[in-house]
C-alpha cells in the first residue's frame, strides 16, 4: 500500500514522537518495497537453492530494525539507511547458515592473496591473464572460480559490517558514530578511508560496473548491456572487483 509523502511524514512524527505502534507497522508495510527490491537484486548472485521468501524474512528483520533505529537529524535519506541494515540482516542470516563450500572460501582467499601479490610487484592493476599465471592455471578456470565466488562475495558488505547507514562509497561502512569505544571507532574510520582509497584505484570498467549497481540501481543483466557484455561476465567482474578491493584494503590497512 502506497501513501502520500504527507501521510508519510504524519506516520514518523507520530511514530519517533510518540511511539505509535500503529504507526510503526504502516511505515513498515509501506517500505516493504525495498526488502523485496534488495532480494531480487541478490538473488541473482545466490545459489538457487536458497528460498526468496526467506531471504524476504531476514530482510525484513532488517527493516524492522530500519524502523526503529532511525534517526532523521543525521540528515541521511531513510531508503539508504534501510537498504543497508536489510542487505546486511541478509548477509548475516546467510553467513551464519554457513551455506558456502570451505573449498570455495579457500579458493576466494587464494584469488585476493594472487592479486595482492601481483599489485604489489608491478604496481598496477593485475591482468586476468596475469593472476591466471599467478595461480597456476588457465584463464578459463580463473572465470569459473570467480563465477563460483561471485556467490561468496554477494555485495561491497563482504568486505565490511554491514551496519552502516553513510552515503556514497560510505554506505558499505559502519557509522563511527554509533560505537562508544574509540579504538573500533578509529578501526572503523581507518576501513572507511581504506575502502575510498581502494575504490577509487580500480580499473575504469571495474568503477564503472560498481557505480552502476550500488548507486544508480542496475542489475546484472542492465549492466551487461551497458558495457556489451554477457550477464555471466558482468557477474565474473563484479566478483574480481570484490576480491580486488579487499586485497587492496588488506595493503592500506597492513
Amino acid at each position: 500500500m502506497s501513501h502520500t509523502p504527507q501521510e508519510l511524514a504524519a506516520f514518523w512524527q507520530d511514530y519517533l514522537h510518540q511511539g505509535q505502534a500503529q504507526a510503526r507497522d504502516q511505515l513498515i508495510t509501506h517500505y516493504l518495497y525495498l526488502v523485496r527490491y534488495a532480494v531480487s537484486r541478490m538473488l541473482v548472485q545466490l545459489p538457487p537453492h536458497l528460498d526468496a521468501d526467506d531471504l524476504i524474512g531476514y530482510g525484513l528483520m532488517g527493516l524492522i530494525q530500519s524502523v526503529e533505529k532511525f534517526d532523521p537529524e543525521r540528515g541521511v535519506r531513510f531508503e539508504t539507511y534501510a537498504m543497508t541494515r536489510i542487505r546486511g540482516a541478509i548477509l548475516d542470516e546467510l553467513r551464519a547458515m554457513d551455506w558456502m563450500p570451505r573449498s570455495l572460501r579457500r579458493k576466494a582467499k587464494e584469488v585476493e592473496q594472487a592479486i595482492r601479490s601481483l599489485e604489489n610487484r608491478t604496481g598496477k592493476p593485475a591482468q586476468e591473464e596475469e593472476l591466471a599465471a599467478e595461480l597456476g592455471i588457465e584463464v578459463e578456470e580463473l572465470h569459473q572460480i570467480l563465477t563460483d565466488t561471485s556467490y561468496l562475495v554477494v555485495s561491497l558488505d563482504y568486505l565490511l559490517s554491514p551496519d552502516s547507514n553513510l552515503k556514497n562509497w560510505e554506505e558499505s561502512l559502519p557509522d563511527t558514530r554509533e560505537s562508544s569505544d574509540p579504538t573500533l571507532a578509529v578501526d572503523k574510520q581507518a576501513q572507511q578511508q581504506s575502502l575510498q582509497q581502494a575504490l577509487a584505484t580500480l580499473p575504469e570498467r571495474e568503477q564503472k560496473l560498481i557505480s552502476l549497481y550500488y548507486f544508480e540501481g542496475l542489475t546484472m543483466k542492465e549492466i551487461g548491456r551497458v558495457l556489451q557484455l554477457t550477464e555471466a561476465r558482468i557477474c565474473q567482474l563484479h566478483a574480481q572487483s570484490i576480491h580486488r578491493l579487499k586485497a587492496r584494503m588488506q595493503n592500506l590497512l597492513a
